[in-house]
């Protein structure tokens, strides 16, 4: 059961890989943004809806695997993060599909949030990855 819980939360940590490059590349390409409902914009609407749904599963695999003694050894110190990342995704989904409405209203401030929620996504999932690598 500890090999469905890592090879998920894998699966879940490149889709975030992926789903964040694809507006860094369209960026670098045209040296702007994406408009809301291009194809660059709507590939990374796919891969994030696809991550979030990678993330709930990581989430259901680790259930069962919360007793064993790699989840102990790591702690609760490793599940804060991984909790605060799953909030973050959530959220950072939310503002994502409101950004895709082309008439939004403050769309530079929930750009700037979205923005953040991904960085801190990358963040919280750094260290629960962090620390359960070192717990063993």
């Amino acid at each position: 059961m500890e090999s469905i819980a890592i090879w998920s939360g894998w699966f879940a940590a490149s889709a975030i890989v992926l789903a964040a490059l694809v507006p860094v590349v369209q960026r670098m390409r045209a040296g702007k943004r994406a408009a809301p409902g291009s194809a660059p914009i709507r590939l990374h609407v796919a891969i994030g809806l696809a991550t979030a749904a990678l993330a709930f599963m990581h989430t259901m695999a680790v259930l069962p695997a919360l007793g064993s003694p790699a989840a102990i050894a790591g702690g609760l110190f490793a599940m804060l993060p991984a909790g605060a990342a799953f909030f973050l995704l959530v959220a950072h989904a939310g503002l994502g599909l409101q950004l895709r409405d082309p008439k939004l209203r403050e769309r530079v401030r929930k750009r700037r949030m979205h923005t953040t929620t991904a960085v801190l996504i990358a963040l919280t999932v750094g260290v629960h990855v962090t620390l359960l690598m070192r717990s063993g």
